[in-house]
């Protein structure tokens, strides 16, 4: 089968991340300020919302790591990120998208890799599509970085976890996404930084290759349950 498409993951891949607890304090401010506005108001300090947010975050990652569900933005607050303020999902609901944009772009540094317009210029030059597969709980986190990169151009499909329901490595995200090409799985290469995620997903898809470009964030998970077909740096 001839190579029709190239996917790439966002996070780690078409860009670079990262946090530190101290810039979560001083950024967690954004987060208080949404909750105020909807009269949800509590007593934690910056540094104890931090680390509440940061706490939830793990435990809905392993979470998610079993279903491979992505939960829409309000259950995913109220049941994990701000657990212990005991919210109704209900009440977060007017706010939720918010929140989580608050989280993706403001909670982490992000910075694109400096090649990436270079690169898709030439995969373009070939005459093959260029899509985008993203686990995410935003759905627009990763239309504005596209955006804001000056690369949006490029992208068709974008398939985000946060509108299909399913996350990577279920290799349902991933048949979706080659549907919407209108192109088979055995007709893409996937790029993307986690083998338990990006690799691990499409392979099990059937996506003639799976790439692994080192990340040098690391978020303590093992990150394991498949080969690369090759390994890049950049």
């Amino acid at each position: 089968m001839m190579l029709k498409a190239v996917f790439f993951d966002m996070g780690g891949t078409i860009d670079t991340f990262r946090y530190t607890r101290e810039q979560r304090i001083k950024a967690v401010s954004a987060v208080r300020e949404c909750l105020s506005r909807t009269g949800i108001i509590n007593s934690c300090s910056d540094t104890c919302l931090a680390d509440m947010i940061t706490a939830g975050t793990s435990e809905y990652l392993r979470w998610n790591m079993v279903t491979n569900v992505e939960l829409k933005p309000a259950e995913i607050w109220a049941t994990y990120f701000l657990k212990d303020l005991h919210l109704n999902p209900a009440d977060l609901k007017p706010i939720a998208e918010e929140l989580a944009f608050i989280y993706e772009t403001r909670l982490f540094t992000r910075k694109m890799r400096p090649e990436i317009p270079q690169v898709l210029a030439e995969i373009q030059k070939m005459g093959l599509k260029i899509g985008c597969i993203s686990n995410t709980q935003s759905s627009q986190q990763v239309p504005y970085s596209l955006k804001e990169y000056g690369i949006d151009c490029y992208f068709d499909p974008v398939v985000l976890s946060s509108e299909y329901g399913r996350r990577k490595p279920d290799p349902a995200i991933f048949y979706h996404a080659a549907r919407l090409a209108q192109v088979p799985t055995s007709a893409c290469i996937y790029i993307g930084d986690k083998v338990n995620r990006d690799i691990l997903g499409a392979q099990r898809a059937g996506f003639r290759a799976a790439i692994k470009i080192h990340h040098i964030y690391d978020n303590g998970e093992p990150d394991e349950g498949a080969k690369p077909d090759a390994q890049i740096d950049d």
